[in-house]
């Protein structure tokens, strides 16, 4: 070995980056209804994946029909129990009334606007058939009556602390909303995979879904009954409108009645 040879500086060995590796291919839906409805809740992106795999597998038919099985009673189950926890302010027959109403609110919300929904869906050029605009539609109704049983303790604990009556609607109002961002983070990441248009298309259907179900909330209420009802109806005589309601509600929250010259009816209970 020559001196410059010795003296030369050391290079040392380079390596080659490893390969990347390739993506995995989507999970089928797992078997179990309560493995399903975990996905749904833990990991949204996969359960979207596991939902097209679904729709487009040679027995798509059965498939999305024990699907549906799952996400309907995840519906009238998690709907339900949330029901219960808001009719316990009253007590008695209220609990009942709420369990069967919190769930019929849902569904039939959900049936009105499935259609509309299709139809923006279509108008967008959207590659969804209807059997996975229902899917979606109704997994994101599973998916907020999940979230809703998940915070039916706060409610409880907020009736137990002896909040008031509207005070307690306000906690209803805002579990709902809660439960409305997780429901909208599924259906919104599952209609963004087709660019910007997917995205005006579920702007569009929460804006009727919304609509359509506060007017059927208001049309089922009460839920939390007045303290001066002296008797427990199924359903109030239709007066006024959602929007209006909770403006009051807000106002008497913090102490603010409308004068009595104002009152009519039931209104004033």
């Amino acid at each position: 070995m020559t001196v410059d040879a010795a003296l030369a500086p050391f290079d040392p060995p380079t390596f080659a980056p490893p390969p990347p590796r390739p993506a995995a291919p989507p999970a089928p839906l797992p078997p179990g209804a309560v493995s399903r409805l975990e996905l749904l809740l833990r990991d949204p992106d996969a359960f979207l994946e596991a939902l097209d795999l679904a729709a487009a597998a040679p027995g798509a038919s059965a498939e999305m029909a024990s699907l549906t099985r799952v996400l309907v009673g995840a519906v009238a189950v998690g709907a339900g129990l949330f029901g219960s926890v808001v009719g316990a302010h009253r007590g008695g027959l209220q609990v009942l009334f709420c369990t069967a109403k919190v769930p019929l609110i849902l569904l039939v919300t959900l049936v009105v606007c499935t259609a509309p929904f299709a139809a923006f869906a279509r108008a967008a050029s959207l590659p969804l058939p209807p059997r996975s605009v229902v899917a979606l539609a109704l997994a994101s109704c599973a998916r907020f009556a999940l979230v809703l049983l998940g915070l039916a303790p706060f409610v409880w604990l907020m009736e137990g602390w002896a909040l008031g009556y509207h005070r307690v609607i306000l906690a209803v109002v805002a579990v709902c909303a809660v439960a409305g961002v997780a429901a909208g983070r599924l259906l919104f990441t599952g209609l963004a995979r087709y660019g910007a248009a997917g995205t005006r298309v579920g702007l569009a259907f929460v804006a009727v879904f919304g609509l359509v179900g506060a007017q059927t909330s208001w049309i089922l209420r009460p839920f939390v009954v007045r303290p001066r009802s002296t008797s427990i109806p199924f359903v109030r005589a239709l007066e006024g409108d959602f929007l209006g309601a909770l403006g009051t509600t807000a106002r008497s929250s913090v102490g603010s009645y409308a004068p009595a010259a104002r009152c009519a009816g039931s209104s004033c209970d």
